[in-house]
């Protein structure tokens, strides 16, 4: 498996600037940019062997500046290290193979009619329960006044 190297900065656009960066500078390919919850951080991945993720790595943290958060270089990754980060915070960049989304099964049954559904209980009840809680109210509001 190849290495991995993470470089996280603040901004969606130093980011672009920083990956622009490492794949000019070293024989790396990006893997993703990922938008971080909170304070605008971006995460870009880049994959390739370990001494062109590094330069690539320390490259890019030279090029952003005072945007530079943090950044880590993965020599070895365990089997699905590189599928942990798997949204993109550019529309439109996808690595993975678009699948077949299922559909949902229509459903036909042609001895359901509607006018055999009871719409007026779920009313009726609702009604109950406003009438119910009203007349509380107002015993509690009387037997407060003769309280007083």
């Amino acid at each position: 498996m190849k290495s991995l190297g993470y470089l996280e900065v603040t901004g969606l656009s130093t980011a672009i600037v920083a990956a622009d960066k490492m794949l000019k500078t070293a024989d790396v390919e990006l893997s993703s940019v990922e938008n971080t919850k909170g304070a605008g951080w971006v995460t870009i991945c880049v994959t390739g062997d370990v001494a062109a993720v590094s330069v690539a790595i320390d490259t890019a943290k030279d090029a952003v500046g005072s945007c530079y958060v943090s950044s880590t270089v993965i020599a070895n990754p365990a089997d699905g290290v590189d599928e942990l980060s798997v949204s993109d915070a550019i529309k439109g960049f996808d690595k993975q193979t678009p699948t077949e989304e299922a559909k949902p099964e229509e459903v036909k049954d042609n001895n359901l009619n509607t006018s055999d559904v009871n719409t007026n209980s779920t009313e009726n009840e609702l009604k109950d329960t406003k009438k119910s809680k009203s007349t509380k109210s107002s015993k509690s509001s009387k037997k407060n006044n003769k309280k007083k």
